[in-house]
This record gives structure tokens, sequence and C-alpha cells, in this order.
């Protein structure tokens, strides 16, 4: 699955980024943090579109376009976290400095989506691991890592992590930023990611390296054609 991150600076460009978009995906990540006048009123209007939907408010240390508070933070996410969106996006980091403010034993709990970007480098598969396993001990059932990839080898050390994060029972978006990184943004979904990130076009890129809708789908159905059928793994 594709998901088109829409990074407008008011509701009105997103309702219409939507409608244009509406017949060749169904997922939609709305980042909160690039609104110019974020309104909790105005995002309910988005929930009313009959598709799914991520929040996603990205902090200024991980790329986000706003600096707000911890406090701020915090009470976006939880508010989200009470609306229905399909998933709601809460940096890694913020979740283990704030984790008692959140009761993950509940139901609605179970749409979060923590992330983790490192815009310098990939670290080693090892640290990685540790990470996914510190998240697995606080509950968490789905993940994004997210980290630059300097050569082509490490978009395919985010992709091994893939089934070891299944493994643990964890379901994990994954790939690699920038130009080394760009297949692996496509070979994510090949090798078990739930859904990978795109652009609407080629002139609303949000991250180093990133596809628009349109060229993601096209590799995509490229590669899928070399992929076995279910019977011919067993010639």
């Amino acid at each position: 699955m594709f998901c088109v991150t829409l990074a407008e600076k008011n509701v009105d460009e997103i309702f219409k980024r939507i409608e244009s978009l509406s017949e060749l995906t169904e997922l939609f990540e709305l980042r909160v943090d690039a609104l110019e006048n974020p309104s909790k009123e105005a995002l309910q209007k988005v929930l009313t579109y009959p598709f799914k939907f991520i929040f996603t408010f990205r902090s200024h240390k991980e790329g986000g376009r706003k600096k707000i508070s911890t406090q701020a933070y915090l009470d976006w996410i939880l508010w989200a976290l009470q609306q229905p969106f399909y998933l709601v996006d809460i940096e890694w980091r913020f979740l283990k400095k704030n984790y008692k403010d959140f009761n993950l034993t509940n139901s609605k709990y179970e749409k979060i989506l923590v992330s983790y970007h490192n815009f310098n480098r990939t670290p080693e598969k090892g640290y990685l691991k540790k990470m996914l396993f510190q998240m697995k001990e606080r509950g968490i059932k789905k993940a994004k890592i997210v980290t630059m990839g300097k050569v082509f080898d490490d978009g395919l050390r985010l992709l091994d992590l893939i089934l070891f994060a299944k493994e643990i029972g964890i379901d994990l978006v994954t790939f690699a930023m920038g130009e080394e990184g760009r297949l692996s943004r496509v070979l994510c979904l090949l090798a078990g990611s739930p859904f990978t990130y795109v652009a609407p076009s080629e002139e609303e890129i949000v991250a180093p390296g990133q596809l628009d809708l349109l060229t993601a789908k096209t590799i995509y159905s490229n590669l899928i054609k070399y992929l076995p059928k279910p019977d011919e793994d067993k010639v």
C-alpha cells in the first residue's frame, strides 16, 4: 500500500489533494506540523472522508516544520488517539521519555505507530534490533524506522529487519532516505512492510530520496512482474 504524505499549508489544500488522488490510494499521512494554523476542528472535517489517515506532528528535531513544547506535542497526540485516525505517529525519542503518559493497555492505543528517524546515517543492525526489542517491551505493535542511506547496502540492512520485527510481533515500515535509499522505499513492500510513504508529485517531496506516487507505483509494478507465482515456488 502507498501512503501519500500531505504536507499542505491549509486544510483546503488537503481536501484538493485527497480528491485528486482518491482513485490512486486510500491511505494518507496528514503532516499537521506543515499546517500554518493547525486546527483540531478542521482536521475532524478531513476525517469525514472515507479513507485511512495517519496523524503525524513531526517534531522540529526530526525534520518537522514547527517548534512546539513537549506539553503541546503530548496534547496533540492524546487528542489524535481519541479520533478515528488509522494510525497516530509518535516519535520513539518522545515515547521513551514520556511513556507513563500513555496507557498502552487500552485498545485505542493499538493504532500507535512509533517512529524513529536518523538523518545522518544508518545504525548497525544490532542497535536497531535492540531498539525493536525495547519497543516490544512497551507493547508497541507497529513501528517505522527510517535512516539516511550512505550506500545501497544501508537500505538492504533495513529490509532485513522487517522479518525480524514480524517474528517479535511488530509490523515494521522501514527504508533508507537519500539517493542510495530510493529503491528501498519500494523494495520494503516486497519485503513485508505494510505500506511505504510517497509524495503526491515530484514537486511535493518532503524527505530526501522520496518518490512520488506514480513513480513508486510504476517501479513496484515492474518489480512484481519478476516475483515467482505461488505454483512456481514448487517447481
